[in-house]
């Protein structure tokens, strides 16, 4: 029976002497109990920040913009505005608008020029380019040749101005002729061309299109056609009865002067028979520097009395 009341007399001892030992170290007990809780508040803290950074980075479209290409990790892969802004930095060129008039009295007191007119609207681009990107007009003739990475040669001018500066350019010509316009766009990212084969037309303003009829077919006419590369130019004259000392001819004559363009021929028959009579002539459209031939058929017959002459402008195809 004196076990269990020993027992008791220890427990009531141990709980007096606990007691007494949190009251006499109860600061020491509330500062570590904080510490630990703070640490721990920390690491709960820490470990959100470190999943935090990365999705802003990645997210951030300044970031990935500066980051560029190549840079590697999360931002390497989470960077496609710059990609994008790369792209549309390529200088894709849109068809280049133009307009022509007529030069100005104290350049051209002969009225023989022309103006080839480009306004600022007359370049531009199918996405935004960088400002930097150069643009350069280049004027020439036939033999004016453009090559694969955007030099030419035998240009009679150029123009370089850049996609901020370009505020458009007139070009005083020839009336009447063929030039060429390169238009050459270039920057860090690549390049693109546009071609032009036009002129000021004066004499040409009013040039029919092939296939073209001038005259009466029944009668004395012109007619022209195309095959491949070639204008085919004929005159017909159907003469009502027989008659005497027949001359068809046809020529095709540049739009300025007496220069063959179509080789002059003459049909001669002494004696005529009724019916349809004609005679032909031809050119290659390639090398031509004039925007159209004066086409002229001159017809005189002795019986019955009778003389003619047709003419008209034919625009001439680009080749």
């Amino acid at each position: 029976m004196k076990t269990p009341h020993l027992f008791l007399r220890f427990l009531i001892g141990f709980r007096h002497r606990t007691i007494q030992f949190v009251r006499w170290n109860f600061l020491v007990l509330l500062t570590s109990g904080l510490s630990i809780f703070l640490i721990q508040c920390e690491s709960k803290t820490s470990e959100a920040e470190t999943h935090l950074v990365p999705i802003l980075l990645a997210t951030d479209s300044n970031t990935a913009s500066q980051q560029g290409n190549g840079q590697g990790g999360s931002l390497g892969t989470e960077a496609p505005i710059a990609i994008e802004d790369e792209t549309k930095g390529i200088p894709i060129l849109n068809e280049i608008t133009y307009f022509t008039n007529n030069a100005n009295p104290a350049d051209d007191p002969y009225s023989t020029k022309g103006l080839l007119q480009f306004q600022k609207t007359s370049v531009s681009f199918q996405k935004p380019v960088p400002g930097n990107t150069e643009v350069t007009l280049y004027f020439g003739k036939k033999n004016m040749e453009l090559h694969p990475d955007g030099t030419v040669t035998n240009a009679l001018e150029s123009l370089k101005r850049t996609a901020t500066n370009f505020s458009g350019y007139s070009y005083l010509v020839d009336a009447d002729k063929k030039y060429k316009v390169f238009v050459v766009a270039k920057n860090e990212f690549g390049l693109s061309t546009k071609q032009l084969t036009i002129g000021h037309p004066r004499n040409c303003a009013d040039a029919m299109k092939i296939p073209a009829t001038w005259g009466n077919c029944d009668d004395h006419c012109i007619t022209a056609t195309k095959v491949g590369e070639t204008v085919e130019l004929t005159a017909n004259y159907n003469l009502p009865s027989q008659g005497n000392s027949l001359h068809l001819d046809l020529v095709g004559l540049s739009p300025r002067s007496s220069e063959t363009i179509a080789p002059a021929v003459d049909l001669e028959i002494p004696i005529p028979n009724a019916g349809l009579h004609s005679t032909k002539t031809s050119f290659n459209i390639h090398d031509k520097e004039f925007l159209c031939t004066k086409v002229v058929s001159f017809l005189i017959i002795d019986q019955p009395l009778r003389s003619a002459i047709l003419q008209g402008y034919l625009s001439i195809p680009n080749d």
